[in-house]
């Protein structure tokens, strides 16, 4: 009755975040191979499959995943993770899920049918291409719903391909994006904003929180319909890894004009890539003025 309480909860939790959630990166697929029980016996070998859909929600995922050890152990289990980005390559990722876990001649973790929790964490390296190739530590354990309890840690190296999803399509922002700004009284606030980033990065110099800042102050004074976010890099890198890091430069610039008091619903996001460069260049050319959000009133 416990562990199908857990799983009904488990479950209202995963179906309310994938209504609120929105799709904004790749679905991957991610294998797991490791020793189960390493501090201990360690004399099974777990292997690990899971899928990681693309939803997002202030960076939190939802995952499914299975997992069958070399002595006939078996477990299935759902949860949460987080993607914690160090640079735009490196990724830690700490995840929490519940499932259900059968011992085969494996290690008893209860003496019934309880639920089991699985935590963990691991660091992954992004490649350009949306791969992941990394290592993590997990716990599993009821939690103290069985009189049984020992609990089994389980280190695994991972490797998550990329299946299908949103690459974050290139959008087509309005004109007023890429014109220049109309002819306006001497003391009337800009109607744009550039924010220019260090190379291969996302997040904000402190020259670049200024200008939301003032941006923020601006659309407070002049109650624009919309603000239109438009992220861009230089064109170092392929394709798809610049679209989805203009699209992480854009949403930290929409979260700094959030904390400043912009209304999330009145801005729009845009990610261009290596497209509609500032500065022509060649591909491959690291141009500082080409990696840039804009920002637009309208």
């Amino acid at each position: 009755m416990m562990f199908r309480g857990v799983m009904l909860a488990a479950g209202a939790v995963a179906l309310s975040f994938a209504t609120a959630a929105k799709a904004d990166d790749l679905w991957r697929s991610q294998l797991e191979v490791g020793s189960f029980d390493v501090f201990h016996k360690a004399d099974s070998e777990a292997f690990d499959l899971q899928l990681r859909p693309g939803w997002r929600l202030w960076d939190f995922g939802v995952f499914a995943g299975g997992m069958v050890t070399t002595k006939g152990a078996l477990m299935g289990y759902g949860g949460i993770t987080f993607d914690l980005h160090l640079t735009d390559h490196i990724l830690i990722l700490p995840d929490a899920a519940v499932g259900y876990y059968s011992r085969g001649s494996d290690k008893i973790l209860s003496f019934k049918s309880t639920a089991e929790f699985r935590t963990g964490i691991g660091a992954a390296y992004e490649f350009d291409n949306g791969w992941r190739l990394g290592a993590d530590i997990h716990h599993i354990s009821n939690a103290g719903l069985d009189k049984k309890n020992p609990g089994v840690e389980i280190a695994a190296l991972t490797l998550a391909i990329p299946l299908f999803g949103n690459e974050e399509p290139v959008a087509e922002a309005p004109a007023a994006a890429v014109a220049p700004t109309a002819p306006t009284p001497a003391a009337a606030a800009p109607l744009n904003y550039l924010v220019f980033f260090d190379f291969n990065k996302s997040d904000l110099t402190s020259d670049a929180q200024k200008i939301i800042h003032d941006a923020a102050d601006n659309a407070a004074k002049s109650s624009p319909t919309k603000l239109t976010v438009t992220g861009h890099t230089d064109t170092v890198g392929s394709d798809a890894y610049n679209l989805r890091l203009s699209k992480r430069r854009a949403v930290s610039v929409q979260k700094e004009l959030v904390r400043d008091g912009v209304p999330a619903g009145e801005i729009a996001i845009f990610a261009k890539g290596k497209h509609e460069l500032l500065v022509p260049t060649a591909d491959g050319v690291k141009e500082p003025q080409n990696r840039r959000v804009q920002i637009v009133f309208e």
